[in-house]
């Protein structure tokens, strides 16, 4: 099985860099936005009677908060506010091979569109949470995080009440994964999608754990350890045990099986790097097991 994570001592430029990159550069813009709009003011008040000139279209103070209303988008674009390398509900990027950014604005703008005839109070609330994760954006990347709380918070009530598992599932994927509800058929967590691959079978009381392996332009950014939460909660309320053995897929040295060892103990795994790195993981159920 492969966390499909990179480790950080490859000496290459890491997707995760580029990633943390591109997201301070966007909240550089926006900032710089947000204060050209505030000198804008000031200049605009200081010229006492003749103020409000600088209010209308065109003018200084209205071309920098057209400017500044651009750069929005691209707080979502780049997953500005989320924590470096902990998935959450602000966490997402660009993803070049899809041509498209992998956002909860962008999630919640598809689900609108889809429910709001049948489920228009359930959109609302979508659409409520949508301009939330906007404005709290610029705040959790400057510090507040109780913004992301509370984001959390709604967001784990709207996937909840979703209509059907379809969309329960596609938010789902924007919450940490010690919060994703567990599905009450175990089989809903295979996958293989924009970001994430998730191969299993279950046997009797066993899952037989294939593989883990996110989206390479997403390495890095806790999104593989979401996922193996997840999976690890629902073994546990399903009463599973999870084996599975170490090969690594996102590099080929030394390091890896032992890296990607103890990324499994940390969540539970019992691991045996002797037999060709065998790991196996007993259910929070049964007596003297760990849990994660």
């Amino acid at each position: 099985m492969s966390e499909g994570q990179t480790p950080p001592a490859e000496p290459a430029r890491q997707p995760v860099d580029e990633l943390l990159e591109r997201r301070q550069q966007a909240l550089c813009n926006y900032l710089d936005a947000s204060a050209d709009i505030a000198g804008s003011r000031i200049r605009a008040n200081l010229a006492g009677w003749q103020r409000w000139l600088g209010r209308l279209p065109g003018s200084p103070v209205a071309r920098a908060t057209a400017r500044r209303d651009a750069l929005v988008r691209d707080l979502a674009v780049h997953g500005v506010g989320a924590d470096d390398h902990r998935w959450g509900v602000l966490s997402g990027a660009y993803v070049r091979s899809l041509g498209a950014p992998l956002c909860l604005e962008d999630t919640l703008a598809e689900l609108t569109q889809r429910y709001s005839a049948e489920h228009p109070h359930w959109t609302r609330r979508l659409e409520a949470l949508s301009r939330a994760t906007g404005e709290a954006r610029p705040m959790a990347a400057v510090g507040d995080r109780s913004v992301v709380a509370d984001l959390t918070e709604e967001l784990l009530a709207i996937t909840r009440s979703a209509p059907d598992e379809a969309a329960r599932q596609r938010l789902s994927d924007h919450l940490p994964g010690v919060l994703r509800p567990v599905p009450s058929d175990i089989e809903a967590l295979r996958r293989n999608d924009a970001l994430a691959e998730v191969v299993f079978d279950i046997y009797a009381d066993t899952i037989k754990l294939d593989n883990i392996t996110v989206n390479p332009e997403l390495r890095g950014t806790g999104l593989g350890t979401a996922v193996l939460q997840h999976l690890c909660r629902a073994a546990d309320a399903h009463h599973l045990y999870i084996v599975g053995q170490l090969v690594p897929t996102y590099r080929d040295d030394d390091s890896a099986v032992p890296k990607l060892a103890n990324w499994c103990r940390h969540h539970g795994f019992s691991v045996n790097e002797r037999l060709g790195g065998r790991i196996v993981r007993t259910p929070s159920s049964v007596p003297g097991s760990a849990a994660i």
